[in-house]
């Protein structure tokens, strides 16, 4: 009997031990089953502003649409993100373009997904002042921010290149550059025309102060970079913005920052 005894309370040991031990591994695979895939986000109005902008809701979007990748936002800045990426700090940028910089032999890029928007010129409305104003550049002192590639230039980004052809002032982000403008800083400033509207909405007051020129200086063709041999693939992202396209998750996204 002494020996049915031990057996039985070893029986009940085990199953007290799978009881506790089950919740936690069921925990546990399931934040397994996501693969963390680190998204880098520098300071681009409206794509990513300190609250978090279009780059932070996509995210939380995909999240929310699929189980198999939990995307994270990791900050860099405009002129770091092709070390960063180099380095590995982060294997995925969302509203890029592979002609910013980017070095085809170590990034690839899907397809464009998002179209509608661009960068145009920006200048402080005066009388009799109008299109003509912004058909040259050169003497006009232009606002600029640190990092980007315009068209004007053909998307040359080094500061030192540029201000040996355009008197051109840099900042951090669109904000401050319009910022400046206003405050008779420069002539001209580049300013991401989503953003543009958004400030505008806000600030209506403002309107009648700008002169926004009618012609881009370039129109975005977003597509989503990723660092060769990582994953996503390139054709995950594809058809996972594709699907998420088709059940209508992204046109929510798109309206409320303007880009519809």
């Amino acid at each position: 009997m002494a020996w049915k005894n031990r057996v039985c309370k070893a029986v009940r040991t085990v199953r007290l031990l799978l009881l506790l031990i089950a919740p936690w591994g069921l925990g546990a695979s399931h934040a397994w089953a996501a693969e963390r895939v680190n998204v880098g986000v520098y300071p681009f109005l409206p794509f990513v502003d300190p609250s978090g902008g279009l780059t932070a809701d996509l995210v939380h979007a995909m999240n929310a649409f699929q189980k198999d990748y939990q995307f994270q936002l990791v900050s860099t800045s405009a002129n770091r993100r092709y070390r960063d990426m180099a380095d590995g700090s982060f294997n995925v940028m969302f509203f890029e373009n592979i002609k910013w910089g980017w070095d085809p032999k170590s990034v690839s890029a899907t397809k464009v997904f998002l179209h509608g928007d661009g960068e145009v010129y920006v200048a402080r409305s005066e009388p009799a002042r109008g299109q003509e104003y912004f058909q040259t550049l050169e003497d006009k002192h232009l606002l600029a921010t640190t990092g980007y590639h315009y068209g004007f230039a053909n998307f040359e980004a080094d500061p030192a290149i540029l201000a040996q052809k355009y008197k051109i002032t840099f900042s951090a982000d669109n904000a401050i550059s319009l910022r400046n403008l206003l405050a008779a800083r420069g002539d001209v400033a580049v300013i991401t025309k989503s953003y543009l509207k958004g400030y505008l909405i806000k600030n209506p007051q403002v309107a009648a102060k700008l002169l926004v020129s009618e012609r881009y200086d370039q129109t975005y063709a977003h597509t989503v970079l990723v660092r060769k041999n990582t994953k996503p693939t390139v054709a995950e992202l594809e058809s996972l913005l594709d699907r998420m396209q088709t059940s209508g998750a992204l046109k929510g996204l798109w309206t409320r920052y303007g880009l519809e």
